[in-house]
């Protein structure tokens, strides 16, 4: 339950001051391609706040580039023992692809969900030195958007090379130390294919690097096509590609476990932290106390993860619709930053919100009436 509550309502909310265009009010719908419904909920949310308020991924979608995203502890793959074993497989993570349309709607341009943000042996220490440090382990770039330019990898094939700028192709990082960890620049960061199945363990080693696809080079051919080719007719060096935004906000439990040091793994997070929902939930006010009691839906309504709609926060996703008359059980009130009154509805997948204008009392039966009537 901690694991899907942690999904579910890890949604960044840190408003921005940019305006907002009908075209990016939500993200594409992820229903077939990540099964697990608390991790598909938590992208989608995801997705849809990068359209609403990033601005460098904004930028690059207008300017007819692609945003790619690699979303750690999202893959189908965390539901299998075998394949989320950090330790080994490292195919945690989904790769997604947007692109704009003809009408300027997000689309799906390319997903997988063997990837990988993470260096094979973080604590192999020795393969690095940082003067004035001494010895450490692989780079873990932390999370955050940076841009996307080609590259060839190792001068083997073509990739997708990883910098904070065009003028900057350093990214801030954490290396491990038998003492604890340092933060400190990393460069020649790309995302790169693996030389075979992930099931194969010496096809797993990255330095740092981002593993996207399961050994078969076609799935990384198909990721250039939907990001260097959607721009570019002939493969060079160095050219513009879009955005990369990592977010491994999922996977914190299991990242503490390999990193084994709160604060490396606070600071990798240090981004995608800031999504969680106490941040926007405790801008709001509680309303009074009330005891759980059964109401129903007035008109066609939703609960929501958050106390609030697409209208007022994209981020805020739904989780089902009410229909006229349709019945459920609210725990309490909430008054939301916009001053509307929201019921708190429990479920099995955690906690979601309806709007209080949308829901009534049931009518009592005449058999509850007369029981009122004499007292009963």
């Amino acid at each position: 339950m901690k694991k899907v509550l942690s999904c579910l309502l890890c949604l960044c909310l840190v408003l921005s001051l940019c305006p907002r265009a009908s075209a990016n009010e939500a993200a594409p719908d992820l229903s077939g391609y990540i099964s697990n419904r608390a991790s598909r909920r938590y992208v989608e949310a995801m997705l849809s706040y990068h359209l609403w308020e990033n601005k460098s991924v904004q930028k690059a979608l207008k300017q007819g580039f692609s945003a790619v995203f690699l979303f750690e502890g999202c893959s189908d793959n965390m539901d299998d023992p075998e394949l989320s074993d950090l330790s080994y497989y490292r195919v945690s993570a989904v790769c997604i692809v947007l692109r704009l349309d003809e009408t300027g709607e997000p689309v799906i341009a390319y997903f997988n969900d063997n990837c990988s943000t993470l260096p094979d042996r973080p604590l192999e220490y020795g393969k690095w030195y940082i003067e004035g440090v001494g010895d450490v382990g692989p780079a873990t770039i932390c999370d955050g958007t940076y841009e996307l330019y080609s590259v060839y990898h190792m001068g083997a094939y073509e990739a997708l090379h990883i910098r904070t700028s065009m003028m900057d192709e350093t990214l801030e990082a954490v290396y491990m130390t038998p003492e604890g960890y340092v933060t400190s620049r990393a460069n020649e960061v790309n995302i790169h294919t693996r030389t075979g199945n992930h099931t194969i363990e010496k096809a797993m080693w990255s330095a740092g690097c981002m593993l996207v696809g399961d050994g078969d080079f076609s799935d990384f051919t198909e990721l250039l096509e939907s990001t260097y080719y959607a721009v570019h007719e002939n493969f060079f060096t160095g050219l513009r590609v879009g955005t990369l935004t990592i977010d491994r906000q999922c996977l914190q439990e299991e990242l503490l476990e390999l990193y084994g040091d709160q604060g490396a793994v606070e600071t990798l997070l240090t981004v995608s932290r800031c999504a969680h929902p106490d941040t926007y939930l405790k801008r709001c006010t509680e309303a009074a106390s009330m005891e759980p009691k059964t109401l129903r839906a007035a008109r066609e309504t939703t609960l929501m993860t958050l106390p609030c709609s697409h209208a007022n926060d994209a981020r805020a996703i739904p989780v089902l619709t009410l229909q006229e008359g349709e019945r459920v059980e609210v725990s309490g009130t909430i008054v939301n930053t916009g001053g509307d009154l929201w019921y708190r509805v429990e479920l099995l997948d955690g906690t979601c919100y309806v709007r209080a204008e949308d829901m009534e009392e049931v009518p009592k039966t005449w058999w509850e009436r007369v029981l009122e009537f004499f007292g009963g």
